[in-house]
């Protein structure tokens, strides 16, 4: 493949992000209920269930948790549109249009990337109005906010190869929510693990968003832990994740979309 034909494919799917981000941002109903569940989540577990966390600050323990729910819900949403792109017949339009075959699965995926970056810095925002303080630097914060994005990459690769097996919006938006909370409660994000029985502890330490809550609450707070070790184990868990789902994507829905 030439660098024009990387090109012209990367600029493709430019163009369908573009149009899915142009939904997003022109919809304020939909960007309110990104900001406002976690928030919702947030604000349960510092006033109604944080008094039973042993922990001196549960709020700075919290944020990065709520960050990483938020972004895994933000990323289910692109498995979403992809069904409806499936079923009303926009797959099949572009099916004779001289589109690369996956153009639409990349721009889904940028999509994803540019709505993270709008609602994350919002939910720090509302963290700040809880109690929250920022403690590392800038570029502390920035990447951990790159490490959050990469995990909603990656989980909306999941969401995408959902919608093209199960083909149906209904579907995709049951099976993404059990699977987002799923990874969202197997993970250190809102509990510590030290107060988990001994056989979810197993589970939550294979668990990515495990490291990633882990990292961002080392990088962003005044938390002490193995920072890069952390960031190593997420990153894996982060390939590992799309090494499986990008091409049984792409095989699927070229299949799909001869």
């Amino acid at each position: 493949m030439t660098l024009t034909m990387i090109g012209w494919r990367f600029s493709d799917a430019s163009a369908l992000a573009r149009r899915s981000i142009l939904r997003f941002i022109r919809s304020p109903d939909v960007i309110a209920f990104s900001v406002i569940q976690p928030f919702m989540v947030l604000l349960l577990f510092r006033y109604i269930m944080g008094g039973t966390v042993p922990l001196p600050n549960y709020t700075e323990y919290l944020l990065p948790g709520v960050c990483a729910f938020a972004v895994l819900m933000g990323s289910a949403t692109i498995g979403i549109g992809l069904a409806e792109d499936l079923t009303s017949g926009v797959a099949d339009r572009l099916r004779v249009l001289p589109v690369g075959r996956s153009a639409l699965l990349v721009g889904r995926a940028l999509t994803d990337v540019e709505k993270n970056t709008i609602i994350l810095p919002l939910i720090g925002g509302l963290g700040l109005i809880v109690g929250f303080h920022f403690v590392g630097s800038i570029s502390h914060i920035l990447l951990a906010g790159l490490l959050l994005l990469a995990l909603g990459s990656a989980f909306a690769w999941i969401s995408m190869t959902t919608a093209i097996v199960t083909g149906s919006v209904e579907s995709t938006q049951a099976m993404m929510f059990v699977t987002a909370l799923v990874f969202s409660f197997t993970s250190s994000g809102f509990v510590p693990v030290f107060t988990m029985p001994p056989w979810l502890k197993e589970i939550v330490e294979i668990n990515p968003v495990t490291h990633v809550d882990n990292a961002v609450r080392t990088l962003t707070t005044t938390a002490h832990g193995p920072v890069g070790h952390n960031i190593a184990l997420a990153l894996i868990g982060i390939a590992v994740i799309l090494c499986v789902t990008i091409p049984i994507a792409i095989r699927r829905y070229t299949r799909y979309s001869q």
